[in-house]
């Protein structure tokens, strides 16, 4: 049996010495190492469960953290109004330089992510289009008959 958190040459020689029940050591036998396997199966499970727990708060922390710097956001737009009106607010709002916001998922006006790829709106380019010329076949036409007339 092969488990990352446990070398292969470890295992290799468990199982070498598993297969030499006559020989004993006084500090090392057989039944003492598959109780260490375990043990270290156990904490290796144990690890990556706090791991999972540690990784789920990150995500959380980083969503409120977002949130909060939302409401920063837009706290800084509504006191930029108040400061068109009030110069020393407007001296105070000048000192400070909120970090920039991440970019978001589509949302749906509903609220909820968007699911589908055909949900997302691509949007438009910007500027005038191209000008294309028109090529007319009556251009053609007009100028082969032409050149046939006598």
């Amino acid at each position: 049996m092969h488990d990352d958190h446990i070398a292969p040459d470890v295992h290799r020689l468990i199982q070498l010495f598993s297969a030499l029940p006559e020989v004993r050591f006084p500090d090392v036998d057989a039944p003492m190492l598959q109780e260490l396997v375990v043990r270290v199966k156990e904490r290796h499970l144990a690890v990556a469960q706090a791991e999972a727990q540690l990784d789920a708060a990150r995500r959380v922390l980083e969503e409120d953290q977002e949130a909060l710097l939302k409401k920063a956001h837009r706290l800084s737009a509504w006191l930029s109004v108040l400061a068109q009106t009030d110069e020393v607010l407007a001296q105070k709002l000048a000192g400070i330089s909120l970090p920039k916001l991440k970019r978001s998922a589509p949302v749906r006006p509903e609220g909820g992510p968007v699911a589908d790829s055909a949900e997302v709106v691509v949007p438009r380019k910007r500027g005038r289009p191209r000008k294309v010329p028109v090529a007319s076949e009556a251009l053609f036409t007009e100028a082969a008959a032409a050149a046939a007339a006598p």
